[in-house]
């Protein structure tokens, strides 16, 4: 095999392995992004479940309010009822307004009760989910964490074959770098063998000629068919 593309054989094995790794990396960023996704999820649930707690606290203060409104009007009602100083029909009427009211009152006692007994619950349930929240988010973030060194690792190791990729360039004629270049901006593997005859790249048969070249270690052998350069073990 010529030595020019053995060298051009470590330069694909190079690349092979930096795109490899730089796949990881893509994979690893995407994992990232969904878990991150997944925290956000988590933390919009938390949000929720207070915006859902905070309602229910107004809504229990509007009903107390009311409550006191009502009780307000009772009093007022009752004290004209105890001065005694009104017609037997107003008397009657105020009576009717003050059983009227305090069944009203009754009605936002028990809403209230209700409600109360609502945000007790919820309070528990957020307490408890806060806790689970909490584990969740931080076994999250800590697999981020260890992703983010598993892709640092990985850049270290993409630096280090660059470092060796660099080298094999400088071992190897500009116009094969050229040649090697151009071929791969179509091809994954610019450099692939002939097993009976066929190019691995390609699947098509090569001539004598071509397989007569690819085993000398003069001059560089290419495929009629795509224009690989070719080898053969």
């Amino acid at each position: 095999m010529n030595n020019n593309v053995k060298k051009l054989l470590d330069l694909q094995n190079a690349d092979r392995l930096i795109r490899e790794k730089r796949n990881q990396i893509d994979s690893i960023e995407a994992r990232q992004e969904k878990i991150r996704g997944q925290i956000g999820a988590i933390e919009e649930n938390e949000r929720e479940g207070e915006e859902k707690l905070s309602a229910l606290i107004r809504k229990s203060e509007e009903k107390n309010e009311n409550a006191d409104e009502l009780q307000e009007q009772i009093n007022k009602y009752q004290d004209r009822l105890d001065q005694g100083i009104i017609s037997f029909k107003e008397t009657e009427a105020l009576k009717e307004k003050v059983q009227h009211t305090t069944d009203r009152l009754e009605e936002l006692e028990d809403d209230a009760i209700n409600i109360m007994m609502k945000i007790d619950e919820l309070k528990e349930k957020r307490n408890r989910r806060r806790s689970e929240s909490k584990d969740k988010v931080d076994e999250k973030s800590s697999l981020i964490e260890s992703l983010d060194e598993e892709k640092e690792g990985l850049l270290s190791e993409i630096e280090e074959v660059s470092g060796e990729r660099k080298a094999i360039l400088g071992e190897i004629p500009d116009r094969l770098v050229k040649q090697y270049n151009r071929l791969k901006s179509n091809a994954n593997e610019p450099v692939v063998q002939i097993i009976n005859g066929v190019c691995q790249g390609c699947q098509m048969s090569v001539s004598k000629n071509t397989i007569k070249k690819a085993r000398s270690d003069q001059g560089i052998a290419t495929c009629e068919n795509c224009s690989r350069i070719l080898y053969i073990r």
